[in-house]
């Protein structure tokens, strides 16, 4: 007994030592980050402070700010709080409170919510390769700070990435049948959005008489994302790995009664030039191209002509839902047979 007694008091001590040393660690990391934020006109904070003996390591940062270059944005905190167990140091959440201020360019916003966390989990290595995070908030109401009204708003807002293996990225090489296009890390990301209010000014602009409503339904996002390299923390502080290839599972759409999703495959070219197919399909397709005119994107004349074949095509679906590719080729994109102008560029960073 004398002897389990002892052990106990050597363990319990141990870990003591072992708490102590990992939060001298941490909170010295955190004050030198925070010191190189201040350097660089990055980001600020009042203090830094840290408890949570002896479970937790719970590290507090009192005021946070960060500012975006030549002050295109700001954002500050009341606080900003980081959790991990002792056990698992490389699995942490952080929290968010309420009354969050954001300034783009000269308007301000305060960002009220009934809850905001994130969970991250990096790999045991100095590299601290990202494995899977998580941000849910629920409740977000974007105010301006001028008016009363709220601005946008939503019932949830999710997003995700998990490390998947590589494989799962591969695509076929157009330019070397048979052989594929492996990236060297491959990330699946996800998003959604419930009940997304909209302010009715930015949805008399983006649809004038569209009669879609303020409220978007649901939007998801869902899809492999393949790296050149995985993400770490060098990668964090010299820009991402350039992408090489793009798996789209689901970008839908929710919103007045009418859907709208695409997917499809895309492989990004040494230049950071999409070249693949996305298939657009609406069983609302209709209501889609009176907003399209509604927004001048197509004339009054055009519209007997698409409808025309957007019914032709719509006859060959058993739920009469039309379907088009949007196409990206040569650093162009189309829909369908109709020029769009140029694609996207990727920025192609090395890891």
């Amino acid at each position: 007994m004398r002897k389990l007694i002892w052990l106990v008091v050597i363990l319990t001590l141990g870990y003591a030592g072992y708490w102590f040393v990992g939060a001298h660690k941490i909170k010295a990391g955190a004050q030198d980050m925070l010191a190189q934020a201040q350097q660089e006109g990055w980001g600020d904070a009042k203090g830094v402070s840290l408890a949570g003996f002896p479970s937790r390591f719970d590290l507090t940062f009192q005021q946070p700010q960060l500012f975006g270059s030549d002050g295109a944005w700001t954002w500050s905190a009341p606080y900003a709080q980081v959790f991990a167990l002792g056990y698992a140091p490389n699995k942490i959440i952080a929290y968010l409170p309420s009354d969050q201020k954001i300034a783009l360019g000269s308007q301000a916003y305060t960002l009220s919510l009934a809850d905001m966390r994130s969970s991250v989990t990096v790999g045991y290595s100095s590299a601290l390769p990202l494995e899977n995070a998580v941000t849910v908030i629920t409740s977000p109401v974007l105010t301006p700070q001028m008016g009363s009204a709220p601005s946008l708003s939503a019932d949830q807002l999710r997003l995700a990435i998990s490390r998947e293996d590589k494989a799962q990225g591969a695509l076929p090489d157009p330019n070397d049948k048979g052989q594929l296009v492996m990236p060297g890390a491959t990330y699946r990301l996800g998003a959604e959005a419930v009940n997304l209010m909209l302010p009715t000014a930015l949805v008399d602009k983006l649809a004038p008489k569209s009669g879609l409503g303020d409220t978007i339904a649901r939007l998801h996002f869902d899809a492999l994302a393949g790296l050149r390299d995985p993400i770490t923390k060098a990668a964090a502080d010299q820009g991402l790995p350039g992408l090489m290839t793009f798996a789209l599972s689901d970008l839908s759409l929710s919103w007045g009664g009418n859907d709208l999703s695409a997917s499809g495959n895309l492989r990004i070219d040494a230049s950071g030039y999409p070249e693949g197919t996305l298939q657009i399909r609406s069983a609302t397709w209709r209501k889609w191209i009176s907003i399209a005119q509604g927004v001048g994107l197509i004339g009054k004349d055009e519209v007997n002509v698409i409808t025309s074949v957007a019914t032709m095509l719509a006859a060959k679906d058993p739920q009469d839902a039309l379907e088009v590719p949007l196409i990206f080729q040569n650093g162009q994109m189309s829909l369908g047979p109709i020029p769009l102008g140029a694609a996207p560029q990727f920025p192609q960073q090395q890891g």
